[in-house]
This record gives structure tokens, sequence and C-alpha cells, in this order.
């Protein structure tokens, strides 16, 4: 947990006959991360495997997508297990729908395009619908005609071969054709909605008529289309949603054949795998293979893919590691850390128990709407799609559930505050004049200060633990110089506010010059002098964290301003009641939005910046196993079970 999982590079070796084996129950276990053979291993062996079938497969795959794309859903309610895959070529051969779905599905095509052309002749003809004419004089071998939106442009569009009548927001246009090759560059720049009238017989009443017959007829036809589909689906789609998966998982075992290296009757194929899944591993494959396997660690100097190892309800977390930049191997994982750290700084810098609750209920809604999305919605579309586009489905459920722990404690904080919307919690619904925070800023600031000062040591003491790993002893010498430098400056920096004296007479302030001399003499042999450049930065970082008072003191105050200028619109009249009521609503709304966005931001950033930046290497690659989800097939292993 405080560490990600110790890889090892392994090579597998073993005859061509138990290939199909192997990587069977590689893939079930999903435990290995393959990887292109060595090269000097490939010298070795004489060729890379070519795997004849997985044009084949592919094509299937492609092949039962489409069916699944066509065919109405159905509910799953047995997974199935295919013993090889003979098996699997012999359960697709049983499905002969290709010809008739593919019917089924240019008729279905040609009937919504016929019943968007129809629609769009009767949007046409009922802007002309008064005109009780027959059509085929406005589109003929002599004439053709026009709708144009009216804009300042089209009114002064004229000339000798055009007719121009208004109807409605249009203007029907008719022209002779021969003039068709002035007229049509006369549109340009217009920027209206231009609308042909296609050639048809009869007055407009008649054509939206015969139209509304037709698109009643197409959609008759359209429901037949989907009984029938229906009943296919009913008959097959369980199958096909089966055969799909086990294709893609064919499909991802006939695609490593190019990171594996054979000669004779003998191939080897290598990854990386977590130590404590090797074991294991290897008793399957070698159980299954009859012994005719080699699996060996590889020393090697890679740096090893970087698979986290926390708890689950901690993972939710690893979604902020990952987007700062994943931990190598032997770092310690910050997860735990900022799970911890990061909802305290956001539930404090809310620091009131109304705004807490918002945003606790609000993460609830989110997260029950995203596991049980409404067949429709009220949310507006743009604003979803707006959210989707910032993150993903997967990315804003682990925020909102990331924001429950920080919301809980904002509501405790609160409480102790005393502060709900601004207002007290007793007496009820008052406006404080001096709110708890403003009355002890100066605590609240020095604590800060405490915290800031805390977490910075505790980041070099985590770099000296890295370090000290990889036997960097230099680097980890340099990181308690670090701190001593750190405890020096808050030491004197303490004295100079409390007005102690920084005589060396004085004991805390004699051990703060031997910390800072000490400091900067191992910060000059192990980094050094130009890394003395960093003593602001060291200050900056410790004094960052008052930052935390500084944003709930913001939210406080402007709830306080608020809350007062509505309570001062109440003795007046009724409007100015209204208006204050108004003012109260978006300043708390306004105010909301800033409590989220401030204290998740700021939060996370004295994190990332003042915290990871002592200790944290990062820059470590995702592992990625050999592995398919499955949903609807059952593994090897799952079948013995």
């Amino acid at each position: 947990m405080l560490r990600p999982e110790k890889m090892v590079k392994i090579r597998v070796v073993g005859t061509l006959e138990k290939k199909d084996v192997i990587i069977d129950d590689l893939h079930d276990l999903g435990v290995m991360q393959i990887e292109n053979v060595d090269p000097s291993v490939i010298k070795i062996f004489d060729r890379q495997v070519n795997e004849e079938d997985y044009k084949t497969i592919s094509d299937y795959l492609a092949e039962f997508r489409g069916y699944i794309s066509i065919l109405p859903k159905k509910p799953i309610k047995n997974k199935v297990y295919f013993n090889s895959y003979n098996d699997l070529i012999s359960e697709i051969s049983k499905i002969n729908i290709k010809d008739e779905l593919n019917d089924l599905k240019s008729k279905e095509d040609a009937y919504l395009g016929d019943i968007r052309e129809n629609e769009n002749f009767i949007r046409i003809f009922t802007i002309i619908k008064d005109f009780n004419i027959d059509v085929s004089a406005l589109n003929n071998s002599y004439v053709e005609s026009f709708l144009i939106e009216v804009n300042d442009k089209i009114e002064k569009l004229s000339a000798d071969y055009m007719n121009k009548i208004r109807t409605g927001n249009y203007y029907l246009v008719t022209i002779n054709r021969k003039y068709e090759d002035k007229f049509l560059p006369s549109l340009s720049g217009l920027s209206s909605q231009i609308l042909h009238i296609p050639e048809f017989n009869g007055t407009p009443s008649k054509i939206i008529n015969d139209c509304n017959k037709k698109i009643e007829e197409d959609r008759k036809n359209l429901e037949i289309i989907s009984n029938e589909l229906n009943k296919i689906s009913d008959t097959y789609y369980e199958k096909i949603v089966q055969i799909e998966e086990q294709l893609e998982v064919e499909y991802k075992e006939a695609e490593i054949s190019g990171q594996i290296a054979a000669t004779g009757n003998v191939f080897a194929l290598e990854g990386w795998i977590a130590q404590k899944d090797f074991d294991k591993t290897m008793y399957i494959i070698e159980k299954d293979t009859d012994n005719q396997v080699i699996i060996q660690k590889i020393k090697t100097k890679e740096d090893p893919p970087t698979q986290l190892s926390n708890p689950k309800h901690l993972k939710i977390f690893e979604f902020f590691i990952r987007f700062y930049s994943l931990p190598k191997e032997y770092e310690i994982d910050p997860t735990l850390i900022f799970a911890i750290i990061f909802p305290i700084f956001f539930g404090v810098m809310v620091g009131d128990a109304g705004y807490g609750l918002v945003i606790l209920l609000f993460s609830l809604f989110i997260i029950h709407r995203l596991n049980h999305p409404p067949a429709v919605s009220h949310i507006p579309k743009k604003l979803t799609n707006f959210v989707f586009m910032i993150m993903g489905k997967n990315a804003l459920m682990n925020l909102a559930k990331a924001l429950i722990p920080g919301s809980i404690i904002a509501i405790a904080v609160g409480l102790y505050f005393n502060a709900f919307f601004g207002f007290t919690i007793y007496p009820p619904f008052h406006v404080a004049q001096r709110p708890i925070p403003v009355i002890y800023i100066g605590k609240l600031l020095l604590i800060s200060g405490y915290i800031g000062l805390g977490l910075v040591t505790f980041g070099f003491i985590l770099g000296i633990i890295n370090n000290i790993y990889i036997n960097h002893k230099k680097e980890s010498v340099a990181k308690f110089g670090w701190i001593l430098l750190a405890w020096a400056l808050a030491i004197l920096g303490l004295n100079l506010i409390h007005r102690i004296s920084l005589s060396p007479t004085n004991f805390s302030s004699l051990l703060g010059y031997i910390m800072f001399a000490v400091g900067f003499v191992l910060i000059i042999a192990f980094e050094g002098t130009q890394s003395l450049m960093e003593i602001p930065s060291i200050i900056s970082h410790i004094l960052s964290y008052t930052r935390i008072v500084g944003i709930l003191l913001a939210s406080v105050v402007l709830a306080l301003v608020i809350n007062t200028v509505f309570v001062s619109t109440l003795s007046g009249p009724i409007y100015f009641v209204v208006l204050g009521l108004i003012i109260l609503i978006f300043g708390q709304l306004f105010n909301l939005i800033i409590a989220v966005f401030e204290p998740g931001i700021q939060g996370a950033r004295l994190l990332y910046v003042e915290f990871f930046s002592k200790f944290y290497f990062g820059n470590g690659r995702q592992f990625h196993p050999f592995k398919t989800d499955r949903k609807y097939t059952l593994r090897k292993f799952d079948r013995t079970k």
C-alpha cells in the first residue's frame, strides 16, 4: 500500500505445441504485461511467430460487432465457457443471419431516409401552404423556385428575371432557368437559410397529406422490421455477445504473436509480473503444460511498469495520483497520504456546514445518477455533454466519491465554527458580526504555518527514505540538510514574530543558528552551491499553507457580506425584500461554486507542489496486464471453482 507492487521481468520458454495453453493461462490469470522479446534473444531464435488465424479472427470479430450494433439488446442470463478455438468456430458456424440482417438493415435505412426526405418536403410545403396553386408551376423545365429566409440582404436582392413574394419569415423566389447562372452567385454571402422547392404536382396541402401518409406507411414498415430484429435477437443475441467476447480474447492472444520469438518447436515470450503473483503463475503454467516450460526471472536495468496496490476504498484517490504522475516501482506511493490530507484541507477551507451539506448531497446525486442513468434526463444535454467533454464518467465518479469525506469534514468544521451558509447555527440564523475564523485569525495562521512546516519536513523524510532505498546516499544527506535549514528558518522566524531575542545568548536562537549552519554545509557539500537558490522556495512552500486560512476567510467573509445585505433589506419595502432575496440566492450560489473549486484546486496544489516536490520522482509507466474483462464468458479457472 505504501509502495507499488514489486515487479519482476520474466521469460517463458515452452514448446510450440503448448503455446496456446500457455497464452490462454497468462490471459486468464491477467497478471503479466507482455513485451517484445529482447533483441539478443530473437537472434538465438529463427523467427517471430505468425498467427495464421489472425485475419480470420479479425474478420469474425468485425462481423459479430456489426451484429451487436444492429440487434436490440437483450438481458444475458448465463456465462459460457469455450473449450477451444475450434469449439468457438463451431459455434460461429451455427449463426447464419448475416444476409438476413444486412437485408433488414438496408430496408431500415431506406425507410428512415424516406421519412427524413418526406419530413423535409412537409416543412417546405407548409411554408407555402397558403398558396393554393399547383406547385408544378414553381418548378418545371422553364422555372425553378426557392424559399429564402428573410434578412436585410435578401430585402435588397432584386433583378428583372426574378419574382419575389413574402410568405411569413421567407421569400418565395422564382426565376427563369436560363438565368440560373446569374441568380445562384447572387445568393453567396446572404447568410440566410435557402430551401429549394422540389418538383411535385398538386397543391401544397395535397402534397403534405401524401407525405404524411407515406411517413405513416414507412413507420409501419419500420415496426415490422423492428419486430423481425427482436425475434432474431431473442434467438441469437446472448450467443452473439458471448462469441464476440471470446473472439476479442482470441484476437488479443493472436495479436501478441508479434512479440513472441520461436525456433523449431520452441517459443519464448517476456514481460513483467508482480513478485507476489510469480509463484502462483509458475505453478499453474507448469501444471497445465506437464512441466514442458521454463519460467525464469530476468535481470534488467529497465524501469518496471507501475502497479499500484491500494485497498478498494483508496483506489478513488489513485485518480489524483495518476493525474499528477505515477510513482516508479521503488517510490513511496502517496495515494494513502493524499487520501488523508486532501479531504482535511478541503473541509477546513470550505469551513461551513451548509456548503459542506450541499457538496455532500450533490456528490451522492452524481454517483447515483451515473450508476442509475434515467431514461429521460431533465438536465440540459448541452450541459451534460460539456461536463463529459471535460472529464469522462469514470473520472467524474471518482471526483464525486473523493469529495464525500471532504464534505463531511466541512460539515464538522462548520459546526465547530458555528457557520451554516454564513449564518450562525446557535442562535439560529443570526448574522454574526465577527465569525469565529475572523476572531482567531492569528491563531489559525500560526497553525497553518505549523502544518506547512510539518508537511514540508514529512516530505523531506519521505525523500530520505526513497533515496536510501535506491542507494542515493548523498541525496539523502542533502535532504536532511534541508530539514535542518527549514526548522532553523522557522525557529528564527517565530522568535522574530514573538519579539524574542535573536542573540546567540538565547537558547532557541542559538539552536536555530546551529541548525542553519549545519544544514547549509550539508546542502553545499552534497548538492552544490546552486541548490542554495532553493532557500526562498522552502520559505514560500511553508508559508504557502497559510492559503488554507486565506481561502476559508474569503468564503466566510463573502457569505457574511451577502447575508448582511439580505437581512438589511427585510425592514424595507417589498421590492427591497425581493432584491435582497435575489442577492442572497445568487450570492450564495456563487460562493458555493467557489467553495467547491477553490478548496479542491488549492488543496491538490498544496500537495502536488509544496509536498510532492520534496520526495516524489514520478514518471512511472502504467502496468497493462494481458487480459480481457469478461462479462459473458468464463475463464478456465472460473469453470473449475
